[in-house]
């Protein structure tokens, strides 16, 4: 009997190994071996000893490819978002070509866009502006907080900062002083916290600090309409979050459903939608001394102060932080709230005008003072938070600015009132002077500037009040801005009792520009302009130009409010010595036809006949056709002893224009003397 021997597999070639794992996944080891004419059995062993490695690289390539897609959706998504400037561009500062091509930096109008998710008509910024490379003479500042900070409700030529900035100006002849406001309403430590790495950017030698009113109810605090809770911590991450465009349309959108669920689903009206903005970002209206929120921003503000002063001290920077102010003498509580620990607001109020009332102005303090604490509408921010301040800067090397207590020794019976405020807590133009001069002196007295200062070439501070330009306009527009909100919510409920603004009329051309600047889209300083004309057709050219110097100051870099100065100076005013800087400012800014010929002749005017001459020759360049910066170059050549030249520029003339006024005359004269000196 003949014993058969078992086949014996034969090895797979290297070709054929190939072709199994290249087709492995959608056949099987019968279909592969009769394909290759190879042993089924070696073919199967094969299998098996390339599946848990390709297995492996399956498990590997899902879990990359699900990582990867969401990751890659996203980016696409922020790119899109990008592409399309979702939201705007939020940073801090903004560079725009039409100054200087973008030599200059300036406050962004939109960075709010930031914080406010569900408010309507972002508050702006200040026109500051600074050198976007920063020289080496410069001493910059940049200005924090709210709507104090940013001299509500007069404009920005109210600010404290501009008052600093005048003073820096004359005691620091040789430096560039930059004093940047960066103020806005209804924001609050956030909003402070935040802007700092884009603040260092810039390289700040000095910072100012005017904060805590808006703590509860500006925008991410515990009380206000546009907040994410109450831990600081996780603020802080939420404000690096929505630097993405991508957080940022989350965060829409979850506002939108929110509101919709709230007004369609609920039938609760949303708060932010009507109102004025003070109304619109106030959602906890019951905020006790004894309450868990009260706390909660307490505690929000010694965090974020900590984080704030943290950074400028790792950076050397140093800061200027103060006290802040309110009224406590003339303004009643908003919400009197009895608690078992507490009395009602208002019962301590009437008690404290009592104690006024006797000439006791020490228990009087205590209980205006006491009576603001207990209102259980946190608008005034409570005295612990003066406290914390004095506090949080001895901790971390900052220089405390005694701005309230500077503010007391200048009101009567040192109780603040309506001497210093407008309402509960903004103050008038005096107040905000004070708020300026305390915040120079601090600055003195910190010897920062010792080595390059020159306190004895500081002026009168009568002076520094006079330049703050605040003209009768400002303060009409003012009145009508504090009027607006005193006659709503909450120092009122229900329609203004005097039917403000629908039944009010205007008493004149100033109160007509003013109440449209608050009530309609007319700009501030369009309404400057237009009350300007008006002062002008009246033969008021002081008054108009008070105006154009307000705008001067507002807008240091536009030459147009130079060239209204100029002119009216040297035309209707015959005053060459005031006119002349106004039109060098204007000069260096724009170079014009115009402004060279009336420089020029400011120039030839002095005896200065070489420039005058350089000057009127450039505003023919600038226009050819310019017959009387023509005429005004042959009178400049003439005085400078070159009439063959004179005489030449006026014949030129003739040919462009030979009835000018009064050139057949002086080219006669022009032509005895040439005869007379050959």
């Amino acid at each position: 009997m003949t014993i058969r021997q078992p086949a014996v597999a034969m090895g797979l070639t290297n070709k054929q190994k190939k072709h199994i794992r290249d087709h492995y996944r959608d056949k099987n080891a019968g279909q592969l071996s009769r394909e290759l004419k190879a042993d089924r059995n070696a073919v199967q062993e094969y299998l098996e000893s390339i599946a848990p490695q390709a297995d492996s690289r399956e498990k590997t390539f899902f879990f990359v490819a699900a990582i990867l897609i969401p990751v890659l959706f996203f980016v696409v998504l922020e790119g899109s978002l990008r592409l399309f400037n979702y939201r705007g561009d939020t940073s801090l500062f903004v560079y725009p070509e039409e100054y200087f091509e973008g030599e200059y930096g300036f406050v962004n109008r939109n960075f709010n866009a930031r914080y406010f998710f569900n408010t309507r008509n972002l508050p702006g910024f200040s026109n500051d502006a600074f050198l976007k490379q920063k020289p080496d003479s410069s001493f910059r500042v940049f200005a924090m907080g709210g709507s104090s900070t940013a001299g509500y409700p007069y404009g920005f030529n109210a600010t404290f900062s501009r008052v600093t900035a005048d003073a820096f100006k004359d005691i620091l002849p040789g430096r560039l002083v930059e004093v940047i406001n960066l103020g806005a309403s209804a924001v609050n430590s956030y909003t402070l916290y935040d802007q700092i790495p884009e603040i260092l950017e810039q390289k700040p030698d000095a910072i100012f600090i005017y904060t805590g009113h808006n703590e509860f109810y500006g925008a991410l605090g515990v009380g206000s309409s546009e907040q994410f809770g109450a831990f600081p911590g996780f603020v802080r991450t939420y404000l690096k979050l929505q630097r993405l465009k991508t957080f940022m349309l989350l965060r829409d959108g979850i506002a939108s459903i929110s509101q919709w669920i709230a007004s369609s689903l609920l039938s609760k009206p949303h708060p932010t939608r009507d109102g004025t903005l003070m109304q619109r970002m106030v959602q906890d209206q019951t905020i006790t001394l004894d309450n868990q929120v009260f706390e909660y921003g307490k505690n929000q503000f010694e965090s974020n102060l900590d984080k704030i002063l943290q950074q400028f001290r790792k950076r050397d920077i140093p800061v200027f932080i103060s006290s802040i102010a309110s009224n406590l003498r003339d303004q009643e509580p908003f919400v009197s709230i009895e608690t078992p620990r507490y009395p009602p607001a208002q019962q301590v109020f009437r008690e404290a005008r009592r104690y006024y009332r006797q000439g006791n102005f020490e228990r009087a303090y205590e209980l205006f003072v006491f009576a603001k604490d207990l209102d259980a509408l946190k608008f005034r921010a409570p005295e612990v938070f003066n406290e914390i301040i004095r506090e949080k800067a001895a901790k971390h090397g900052a220089v405390y600015v005694p701005v309230y207590e500077d503010m007391r020794e200048q009101s009567e019976n040192r109780i603040i009132g309506f001497d210093l405020m407008l309402e509960h807590l903004h103050p008038n133009r005096t107040g905000y002077f004070q708020i300026g001069k305390s915040f120079y002196e601090a600055v003195a007295a910190s010897g920062i500037l010792d080595l390059e200062a020159d306190y004895q070439a500081l002026r009168s501070w009568d002076k520094y009040f006079d330049g703050m330009k605040i003209s009768e306009l400002d303060e009409r527009i003012a009145y009508h801005r504090v009027r607006l909100l005193t006659g709503g919510w909450p120092f009122v409920t229900g329609p203004s009792p005097d039917g403000y603004p629908d039944a009010y009329e205007p008493d004149n051309r100033i109160d007509q520009l003013a109440f449209a600047v608050v009530h309609t889209n007319l700009r501030w300083d369009q309404a400057k302009l237009d009350l300007a004309d008006h002062y002008l057709e009246l033969e008021y050219p002081e008054l108009a130009l008070a105006e154009y110097k307000s705008l001067i100051r507002d807008q240091p870099y536009n030459h147009s409010p130079y060239v209204y100065a100029g002119r009216v100076l040297l035309q209707l005013l015959n005053d060459f010595e005031r006119a002349r800087p106004h039109f060098e400012n204007a000069w260096r800014i724009n170079p014009s036809n115009y402004v060279a010929r009336m420089l020029g002749s400011i120039e030839v005017n002095d005896g200065n006949y070489e420039r005058g001459i350089l000057l009127l020759e450039r505003a023919l360049e600038l226009n050819p056709n310019d017959a009387q910066a023509m005429f005004n170059l042959s009178g400049a050549q003439a005085l400078s002893g070159d009439l063959e030249t004179a005489y030449q520029t006026a014949r030129t003339l003739e040919q462009i224009q030979p009835d000018f006024p009064g050139l057949q005359e002086w080219i006669g004269q022009l032509r005895q003397r040439v005869r007379g000196s050959s």
